[in-house]
């Protein structure tokens, strides 16, 4: 590069076989295109060194955040499995008619937890810490249901032939057309309580007993058709109605799982369906208090 008559020459060489040029510029755009070129040459290393940082701490983000959201999902499913348990732990007492056990807390009622934050620097520290809140909580939780098993294991361990003779599954399966409690009499259109469950499903789909007892009726009742009526003792009996078939006789000792009877629609019955009853000392009781399956 020259200066000459006030403005500089610059030479260009190529390599190969072409022959270098010259380009002539005036003093003052020289001078700017120099400048131009010292301040990218300054400013160029810092510049990348700030790219490559900002895109190493967004990876680190968006990696934290990934794993939060991660975190929330096992959470998540770590809150309901111990829903489950408490909720089998209360049926187990209603069962063993036992008092409930104090509840650890209403915490397991509320929301799940907050979907990933969209702005993982201001959002993971509050959620990490919320996410350890929740650990800990879930965790006491934890420790009173197994507190609570191990009771209950005590006890149920000296109470299994009573167990045996306590309703415990499904009678049959199908579609729970009626439940227990008040409802509008098909037939009537009246209010009425309906005093058990009605389970529809095929014609003479079998029926089993839903725990060990000895039969204590079988015969055409009244609304009900074709009935049979099993004695569990310690005060419970159950009933089954709108039978097509009855596989068992006055007297039969029966275990659970043991076929009984078959689905039917004897009796006041808009189609094949089984009337399934639990009575405890005469009092009519929700089946479902006595369904563990």
């Amino acid at each position: 590069m020259k200066k000459k008559d006030g403005a500089f020459t610059i030479w260009v060489f190529r390599s190969g076989p072409f022959k270098p040029f010259k380009i002539k510029l005036p003093e003052r755009k020289a001078k700017i295109l120099f400048g131009v070129i010292l301040a990218i040459l300054v400013t160029f290393p810092f510049i990348t060194l700030n790219y490559i940082s900002q895109s190493i701490h967004m990876a680190r983000l968006e990696k934290e955040a990934t794993h939060i959201a991660s975190l929330k999902s096992r959470v998540e499913e770590f809150r309901q499995e111990i829903q489950r348990l408490k909720e089998f732990d209360v049926k187990l007492r209603i069962i063993a008619n036992l008092e409930s056990a104090q509840d650890t807390g209403s915490f397991l009622a509320v929301g799940g937890l907050t979907s990933p934050s969209r702005e993982p620097l201001q959002g993971g520290v509050a959620d990490t810490q919320k996410m350890k809140e929740e650990l800990e909580r879930l965790s006491t939780e934890a420790e009173f249901r197994e507190k609570s098993f191990q009771e209950l294991y005590s006890f149920l361990e000296g109470k299994k032939r009573q167990l045996s003779s306590t309703p415990s599954i499904w009678p049959v399966r199908g579609w729970l057309t009626s439940t227990f409690g008040y409802r509008i009499d098909p037939f009537t259109g009246l209010r009425q309580f309906h005093e058990g469950f009605d389970i529809a499903n095929r014609l003479g789909t079998p029926i089993i007993a839903p725990a060990d007892g000895i039969v204590s009726r079988v015969a055409n009742s009244f609304g009900y058709g074709l009935t049979v009526e099993i004695n569990h003792g310690y005060g419970i009996k159950t009933i089954y109605g709108h039978l097509s078939k009855a596989y068992v006789a006055v007297g039969h000792s029966v275990r659970r799982g043991e076929r009984i009877a078959a689905i039917g629609n004897s009796g006041r019955a808009t189609g094949p369906h089984l009337h399934y009853q639990v009575m405890l000392n005469d009092v009519p009781m929700s089946p479902m208090n006595y369904i563990l399956n």
